[in-house]
């Protein structure tokens, strides 16, 4: 499976159909009646409003109406569902069991893509006006245009290191023994230094070699399985590099773009400046925390508002004078 759901939003649709409920009646409406008791709508919003899934899902719930009333007049709903189409197409005839195991329903999924989309949009926004033509020129120094190189992928060292003898022999045939050996069968890859569907390692190390070069084995780790895997790199074509940065201008705006949308701290102070111009303020210290990591990133930033449940009162008791 390409993608985990996040579990943030597991709970989502019960506290918002709690909400929905108490929009139309009473709190105190009863959910659950027994012999001699009964349970209501805050009972069991006291009940749930602790739990981790009622914190996460309440930081949704915010963005939500945050992104959206902010952006979402920039991502239409067509292309929101188109998304979500998409992602419905690849999860393929397992995608109801995944929503199950999740926890999720159709439409608690539709909204996490569509507040991604929406939060995509402001991270782009904000990335693009840092792309000063010094910024440009950093990135163009550091670039490093296409290479077209032949890959052997194996999962021993000691086989690698084996396979590179082997290669490395006079008269050897790179590609003929990369069919034979590699895990990977498509042994012809072109890649530059900003692609992301070759590991940064290999990029790196291909990077530094000449036309018929044959490089070291090069060791990857895979960040999720935490296994390793074994690398042996012979470059058989490079671009010679433009000297105008300008000639790479899409490119290098392209991928840092996509860098800064992966990137945690900058998508942190997005949402902290989202969160401060909406004026966010938490008003139940059982959710005092759950907008803290933002307030981190942006010192000016008040998210947080609490007041205790006296005080709650009081001031409600006020309003309805």
């Amino acid at each position: 499976m390409k993608k985990k759901f996040a579990t943030g939003l597991v709970t989502l649709m019960s506290i918002t159909a709690l909400a929905a409920c108490a929009g139309k009646s009473s709190t105190d409406d009863k959910l659950v009646t027994m012999k001699g008791d009964y349970i209501t709508v805050t009972d069991f919003f006291n009940q749930i409003k602790s739990t981790q899934e009622a914190q996460r899902s309440m930081v949704t719930l915010i963005l939500d109406k945050v992104l959206e009333e902010q952006y979402g007049n920039k991502v239409t709903k067509k292309e929101s569902d188109e998304a979500y189409n998409k992602e419905v197409e690849a999860y393929g005839s397992s995608y109801q069991q995944i929503l199950l195991m999740n926890g999720m329903t159709e439409e608690t999924y539709k909204q996490q893509i569509r507040v991604q989309m929406l939060l995509n949009y402001a991270i782009e926004q904000a990335a693009k006006k840092e792309l000063t033509e010094e910024l440009y020129q950093k990135l163009y120094n550091d670039y490093v245009p296409e290479v077209t190189a032949e890959l052997i992928q194996l999962n021993n060292q000691d086989e690698a290191n084996g396979v590179l003898a082997e290669v490395r022999a006079e008269g050897a045939d790179f590609a003929k023994i990369a069919s034979e050996k590699s895990l990977d069968k498509t042994i012809e890859h072109k890649f530059d230094s900003v692609s992301t569907e070759i590991p940064a390692e290999v990029i790196k190390a291909a990077g530094t070699l000449e036309k018929g070069a044959i490089s070291e084995v090069i060791s990857v780790e895979n960040a999720n399985t935490l296994k390793t895997s074994y690398y042996i790199v012979k470059v058989t074509a490079k671009t010679e590099k433009d000297a105008d940065w300008k000639t790479y201008k899409d490119r290098l705006k392209e991928t840092y773009l996509a860098e800064k949308k992966t990137d945690v701290t900058f998508q942190n102070k997005i949402i902290a400046a989202a969160l401060e111009k909406s004026n966010v303020k938490i008003k139940d210290n059982n959710f005092s925390s759950v907008l803290s990591q933002y307030a981190a990133t942006n010192e000016t930033t008040t998210v947080s508002e609490t007041t205790t449940s006296s005080e709650q009162e009081t001031s409600e008791a006020t309003t309805q004078k």
